[in-house]
């Protein structure tokens, strides 16, 4: 069998540092990084102090929106090649796009994308020091991967909604990545990676330096990193890379058994990697040649049809294990370089200007595919032990074979990713506590994707049907049926009869393969204007505001090649990839304003209440005008008890990509319960010019105890609903639902008459186009506790971070309700998939001077495999197992110091184990990939060793 080349390069994941089971109680120390926080970040203590989650500036404020500040010490803890695998850690985040997680999908494969409460990236707006940073697709989101990472300092992750205080998007609620201005100095490490399997070998090699100038007037930053991972070629590499889910021969319509069931070394039935024989016309055409093999070299077999068989699956025999060939992780390799220089002229005018760049490359597998082929009986290279069959029994005229495409069509794609911004402004004192910040940006991306030799579908059908040249008689000369009455064009025979060997039939095969191009080009312009200060003196203090206007110009255009681009006969030339061109323009402007209301202060019963009321002015030239607003209440009872909570209306606006999608062909494995079979179908997808604004409502309410100077605890409530959200269903559920009886989602699915002679026949399409039909509920419960206490000669911290949701649950088409918690499916690749009750992280860690130990213990609960049940039978899943039981993972590192640099320098020597019990994730086989991806450890044990500088 030959396999297509399969490249690699990409970005690594987790590692946290610390376990810790004795901790129940304590909350964030206010210096302590990855602590929710309201409080906010100061350089000196004449400084004002910027409040996270807010764009006023007070000395001393918290803010009533729950904030969970992640800090530079956390990352090197984690001492991952990618920030966002330390972040994808925190109960609030999902790693639903990530590397691992959304390898069949090429829009967002090896990349890495934030996804807060689980309800898609879409959702989740993030930022680069408080601004909109370059995206590089047309959904206009921001990949992780593409922020340069050696500079950031610390990142603020707002939970709940934000859009009135941040912008459109901001639903779920704002990540900000803020970058290390006070550095002073130079940090570097270099680091190898590798997993227990001896795959996944990543690299991280990354400097920054920091700099004053001009008497401290003037500040200097620049960094660059580089980080590359050979991914994982193959889900069978693992342990439990066997395990598939096939069709349940004993279902019927009318019994309690479930559709499908797991099994170990679960195969197709009705393929094989050479070929075999599933059916025949003719009398007793079937009967005589079905289960015939062919294994190559004009030899023939019989194929084992192991147990437990139905027309396209079985256990066990000869067919083909469609899990085991899967990509389980991408190859990927980035690259990325920020510099920013600022500069007080006075103290009305400080300058500053920033240039970043990123690039990065991908080469990986496409999914795997199976064809059933329909072969005429005067095939040429049919082999001689099937001709004697036919020769005898002249009433069969053709015969159907299974076969993959493994070896001559499974193709690949080559991803190439560049994106840079600029950007420049002005911040300085107004008169008195009044202040402003005006800056301009403009960037460019590129993000092209060559999904190469994608199958041209009618140059293959042609090559297939080939015969022997009847101008030579006595001669065996194989030509195609379709030159005998065009000779020009081109058709080379191909012969499918076993597996292709390396080097053979080269010809054929480039003749039916070609290069489909997806290319995005983004240009995006911003502008944004912001004061602050205090409007009026209350008796509880001065009552701030902030307000000021953004503009956003985001244009993206997306080309292909002629042929991807043309429809011939209605129908597309590739089997994937065939993009149709289109552009489009996101113009937006936005006013907004927020006021911080100090009510009451220094009572006996109230040491301060504030108010915090925000709201904002969208105004999208696509979509129509939307308001948004925001109230808050911060409540500090004393010292040791404060109570928090926030109301607010939230949008998100339809992108580019959902507005403007012209077409893309794609391929996905759907379960046909009407014929009781599992197979790949074409989809097509598509825009919406007519989408609205999503809008959402969102409230949250918290209470923070501190009872000692170095502990604290808080408990926060969120509650988040969606309506008019834009979506649109996967193949999997617009098949289930039109089989369930919904006559409008028929209409997008393409059904044979019959195939093979039962009715009715496979489907052959599916349109897949955004529609704003859903409402999207979420509730959960937030806890977060910390402690920090002097140990020995060093400093020991324990942490918790903790979330139980209450609800996660999709209201779709006639109301029919698809409720997620306590499911760990993935229906969705990039959108809304199963989330379970509890997802949590204890940490506990030790440091001195010249060394830092950590044991990190997460939990990810398990849950229901699928919400999905029969139609006709309500109570009757689809899949058994039903449920899964959830994973504890332990996470060990270590830093020492090797030796010291001058008097403040350090060298130092860390390595991590990620999962260091190689616990296994749990087993579904549904969703195609074995394991929930976007929830589990997929990886297995992870070693990482690296070197650290800092002086």
């Amino acid at each position: 069998m030959q396999t297509r080349a399969f490249r690699i390069h990409a970005a690594r994941r987790k590692a946290s540092a610390l376990l810790a089971t004795t901790i129940l109680t304590a909350a964030f120390a206010p210096h302590a990084a990855l602590a929710q926080s309201s409080s906010t970040t100061s350089t000196t203590d004449n400084e004002d102090i910027i409040v996270t989650g807010s764009q006023i500036a007070r000395s001393g404020f918290e803010t009533p929106t729950p904030v969970t500040v992640v800090g530079i010490e956390d990352f090197q803890r984690v001492a991952t090649p990618n920030i966002a695998d330390a972040l994808n850690q925190m109960p609030a985040l999902k790693a639903s796009a990530t590397p691992q997680s959304s390898t069949n999908l090429s829009k967002i494969a090896g990349a890495n994308y934030l996804d807060l409460r689980g309800l898609t990236y879409l959702r989740t707006l993030t930022l680069v020091d408080g601004k909109r940073y370059m995206p590089v697709s047309p959904e206009g989101v921001i990949n992780v991967n593409n922020i340069p990472q050696a500079v950031i300092g610390s990142v603020e992750v707002v939970t709940g909604g934000a859009s009135a205080v941040y912008g459109s998007d901001a639903v779920a609620g704002v990540v900000n990545f803020k970058l290390d201005d006070k550095l002073d100095g130079v940090r570097s490490n270099a680091q190898f990676g590798i997993s227990k399997y001896g795959d996944r070998e990543n690299w991280l090699g990354s400097v920054a330096m920091g700099k004053s100038f001009g008497g401290g007037r003037g500040h200097i930053l620049f960094g660059a990193d580089y980080a590359k991972s050979e991914g994982i070629p193959r889900v069978g590499s693992r342990p439990w890379g066997n395990q598939t889910l096939i069709n349940n021969p004993a279902y019927t319509a009318t019994n309690n058994e479930p559709a499908y069931i797991l099994v170990t070394d679960g195969r197709t039935s009705n393929s094989t990697y050479g070929g075999v024989i599933n059916s025949a016309t003719g009398t007793n055409g079937t009967a005589l040649l079905r289960g015939i093999t062919f294994l190559g070299n004009g030899q023939v077999g019989t194929f084992d049809y192991g147990t437990l068989t139905t027309s396209t699956t079985q256990q066990g025999g000869s067919g083909i294990n469609n899990t085991e060939d899967l990509v389980l992780e991408q190859p990927f390799e980035r690259w990325s370089a920020l510099g920013k220089i600022t500069y007080e002229i006075s103290p009305s005018f400080n300058f500053y200007a920033r240039v970043s760049y990123s690039g990065s490359k991908m080469v990986g597998d496409s999914i795997i595919g199976n064809d059933q082929i329909t072969i005429q009986r005067d095939n040429v290279f049919i082999p001689a032990a099937v001709r004697t069959i036919l020769n005898a029994n002249p009433s069969i005229t053709s015969f159907t074979m299974g076969r993959s495409l493994e070896d001559y069509a499974r193709g690949y794609f080559k991803q190439d990713v560049w994106a840079w911004q600029a950007i420049g402004g002005l911040t300085g004192e107004i008169k008195n506590s009044w202040n402003y910040d005006f800056s301009f940006s403009y960037g460019k991306s590129r993000n092209k994707t060559v999904f190469m030799d994608a199958r041209i579908t009618a140059g293959w059908r042609e090559a297939v049907d080939a015969i022997d040249n009847p101008a030579t008689p006595g001669v065996v000369d194989p030509i195609c049926r379709s030159t005998l009455t065009n000779p020009a064009n081109g058709c080379i025979p191909l012969n499918l009869f076993g597996v292709i060997g390396d080097g053979e039939q080269e010809a054929a095969i480039a003749n039916i393969l070609g290069p489909s191009i997806r290319d995005w080009h983004q240009t995006q312009k911003t502008l944004d204007f912001l004061v602050r200060g205090n409007v009026v003196e209350l008796p509880a203090g001065p009552v701030g505001f902030a307000g000021g206007i953004h503009w956003r110009n985001f244009r993206s255009e997306t080309t292909s090649d002629p042929i991807s681009a043309s429809r011939p006969g209605g129908a597309t030339v590739y089997r994937v990839g065939n993009t149709i061109p289109f552009q489009g323009t996101q113009d937006v402007w936005e006013a907004y304003g927020e006021l911080l209301v100090p009510v009451l202060a220094d009572l006996p019963f109230a040491e301060a209440l504030d108010l915090n009321l925000a709201g904002r002015i969208t105004d999208y030239k696509t979509s129509g005008q939307v308001k948004t607003w925001k109230v808050g209440v911060n409540y500090k009872i004393n010292d040791m008890l404060r109570l928090r909570a926030t109301r607010s209306r939230d949008i998100r606006a339809p992108n580019i990509q959902e507005l403007f999608a012209a077409g893309q062909t794609l391929v996905f494995s759907i379960n046909d319960t009407i014929r009781n079979e599992t197979y790949l179908v074409s989809t097509t997808q598509g825009g919406n010019p007519y989408l609205v604004p999503e809008k959402a409502d969102t409230f949250t309410a918290g209470v923070v105890l501190s009872p000692a100077s170095r502990l604290r605890f808080s408990v926060d409530y969120y509650d988040i609903k969606i309506d008019g959200a834009i979506a649109a269903l996967s193949a999997a559920q617009i098949v289930s639902s039109c089989i369930g009886g919904d006559a409008a989602l028929c209409q997008l699915v393409t059904r044979e008459a019959s195939t093979e002679g039962t009715s009715p026949g496979r489907i052959t399409g599916i349109r897949l186009a955004p529609a704003n039909f859903q409402s999207i509920r979420t509730r959960g419960i937030d806890f977060e506790a910390a402690y920090d206490f002097d140990l020995w000669n060093g400093r020991a911290d324990a942490r918790v971070l903790a979330n139980y949701q209450l609800k996660h649950e999709m209201v779709g088409v006639g109301g029919v309700v698809t409720n997620l918690v306590g499911s760990v499916a993935q229906p969705f690749i990039d959108g809304l998939n199963g989330t379970p009750r509890w997802r949590g992280q204890a940490i506990l860690g030790f440091r001195n001077d010249m060394f830092r130990a950590n044991v990190t213990g997460r939990y990810v609960g398990g849950g229901v495999v699928t919400r999905d049940y029969i139609a006709t039978k309500p109570d009757v899943p689809i899949t058994d197992p039903i449920k899964v039981n959830g994973r504890f993972y332990v996470d060990l590192s270590g830093e020492v110091g090797l030796f010291d640099v001058g008097s403040e320098g350090k060298v130092s020597l860390y390595g991590t184990i990620l999962n260091a019990l190689n616990n296994q994730p749990p087993i579904t086989g549904y969703d195609g990939y074995g394991a929930p991806r976007h929830l589990f450890d997929v990886v297995g044990r992870q070693y990482t060793i690296g070197v650290r500088f800092n002086y």
